[in-house]
């Protein structure tokens, strides 16, 4: 896309030719500064630019399109995704909680049990609407809800973040209270795309 214009469509509005493949999640490619890839944009240069906008906050990640990771409080990944569009879950597991709060606005908690005993929590927030209640079983991919406005947000996209478990139950999000080393951060949570790579078909 070319224009906020297009950007700006919700999911109903736009046409099977507008999809693309969710891009890889390259932290090489998305702290490429956007002005040297905009100027002019090219074929070449779209898809980064894509990548960059739909991974619009990076994991522990300042709210900047340029920063790379670990560089601000972000315990998640921000996904910018047109409004309405549908969310599956990242593997399987249960709904442990459908509920809505001023920072998250409208989201949804999946407990995810591995094989070996561990036990981890993905986080989806700033639902428009959400399809799963609490107590059900969800299968990897199975649709949650889909993207809206709720809670903090200026734009529509998800707030996706996979917390390791505490022990606590019911489970709530790990938000740091100051930004956290590599080693902290990792006993808290685990990198969205680095769960869905190592565990989404071991996860019940």
């Amino acid at each position: 896309m070319r224009t906020p214009g297009e950007w700006d469509r919700s999911f109903r509005q736009m046409s099977e030719q507008d999809m693309v493949p969710l891009p890889r999640y390259d932290i090489t490619a998305l702290t490429v500064p956007i002005q040297s890839l905009s100027n002019p944009i090219t074929a070449k240069t779209i898809p980064l630019i894509t990548a960059k906008l739909v991974y619009s906050t990076r994991y522990y990640g300042a709210y900047d399109i340029d920063a790379g990771e670990f560089t601000g409080m972000h315990p998640g990944i921000d996904l910018k995704l047109a409004f309405g569009t549908p969310v599956g879950v990242l593997a399987g597991g249960r709904v442990q909680t459908v509920a809505k709060d001023q920072n998250m606005g409208l989201h949804v908690i999946v407990e995810h049990r591995l094989a070996n005993g561990e036990t981890f929590f993905s986080i989806y927030g700033h639902f428009d609407t959400v399809w799963v209640q609490e107590g059900v079983d969800v299968r990897p991919g199975q649709t949650l809800g889909i993207v809206g406005m709720t809670g903090a947000t200026t734009a529509p996209h998800v707030h996706l973040q996979v917390d390791r478990d505490d022990g606590i139950r019911p489970h709530r999000r790990f938000w740091p209270a100051a930004m956290p080393s590599r080693e902290e951060a990792g006993k808290y949570t685990i990198n969205p795309i680095v769960f869905i790579e190592k565990y989404q078909n071991e996860a019940e």
